[in-house]
């Protein structure tokens, strides 16, 4: 099967398991809102209907940064732990719900309720768990062979250079080696999450080296299938970003009366999580159309 054929079956699956995408967006939502609650809490306890709640409509003030610091000794230290938890939380949560939203392909015309999701979910979580261990421990490998000693080694050769911009040049190439080896381990993750549920009885571990081996032997492919649909979604956060530029938005809030900072705010928010759901939308899209290409792929070779 082909990038364009692949890509839009994958598009044609997603618009047909709308459901999951909602599923997904929801629960993300929550999660969010969890994570951002204790900030939200002392801010609010520590600003009170005062001018200074106005003031950080517009941004937040050094002063105020440093004031908050002092008076709350200890907060954004505990703050950012939390923020760490919720991301662990996080990744484990989405790996699980990736088993409901991988189900919904194998029959995507057929009904699939809320309990359906979830059952499939629990089905697939300790394969998907397991996993993702395996994706974390590569993720590890790539940021410190790449991020910490191919950088190293670059200013341990560069010391003594008189010229910045090559060293500059140096550096930037390695942060893409960075971005690419994350992104390639990304690609081996969806692929071994498609071989999972596609191929009962298949183990963690199992499902990864064949992804590997997969991503590696149709490179073209793989790599095409997953990019189409990723750079959709970028394509969508840039156009969210010429319509509402942060300076218009900063401008248009920070200026109207408390009624309209209301409707502003509210309006930001709305439109932002419908950004927000149009990228799990691609997001999606991308696991339907790598199932496409790998599903087909495994078809043509039994047969």
């Amino acid at each position: 099967m082909s990038v364009g054929s692949s890509v839009r079956q994958g598009l044609s699956i997603t618009r047909r398991s709308a459901s999951v995408v909602g599923i997904l967006f929801l629960i993300n939502l929550a999660v969010a809102a969890l994570a951002a609650f204790p900030i939200y809490r002392g801010i609010r306890l520590f600003t009170g209907s005062s001018l200074m709640g106005g003031e950080l409509l517009r941004g937040f003030p050094v002063d105020w940064l440093t004031d908050f610091t002092i008076n709350s000794p200890g907060s954004f230290d505990r703050y950012a732990m939390f923020i760490v938890w919720t991301g662990f939380i996080s990744l484990a949560l989405n790996s699980i719900l990736a088993g409901g939203v991988l189900t919904r392909f194998k029959a995507p015309g057929l009904r699939y309720s809320l309990g359906d999701f979830f059952r499939y979910a629990w089905r697939y979580a300790w394969p998907l768990l397991r996993l993702l261990v395996i994706g974390l421990i590569c993720y590890w490998v790539v940021f410190r062979l790449l991020n910490q000693e191919l950088r190293q080694a670059i200013d341990r050769w560069t010391e003594d250079w008189g010229d910045d911009r090559a060293v500059f040049w140096l550096r930037l190439i390695a942060s893409l080696l960075v971005v690419l080896g994350l992104g390639f381990v990304n690609l081996v993750m969806d692929y071994a999450r498609v071989r999972l549920v596609l191929e009962e009885g298949t183990g963690a571990m199992q499902a990864f080296l064949a992804s590997l081996g997969f991503s590696l032997g149709r490179f073209k492919s793989a790599i095409g299938v997953y990019i189409v649909p990723s750079c959709l979604a970028l394509a969508l956060l840039g156009v969210y970003r010429l319509l509402f530029p942060w300076g218009f938005i900063n401008a248009r809030i920070g200026s109207a009366s408390h009624l309209n900072q209301f409707l502003a705010l509210a309006s930001v928010l709305v439109v932002q999580q419908i950004v927000m759901f149009g990228r799990y939308w691609f997001r999606v899209a991308t696991w339907a159309s790598e199932w496409s290409l790998y599903s087909g792929t495994r078809t043509k070779g039994q047969s």
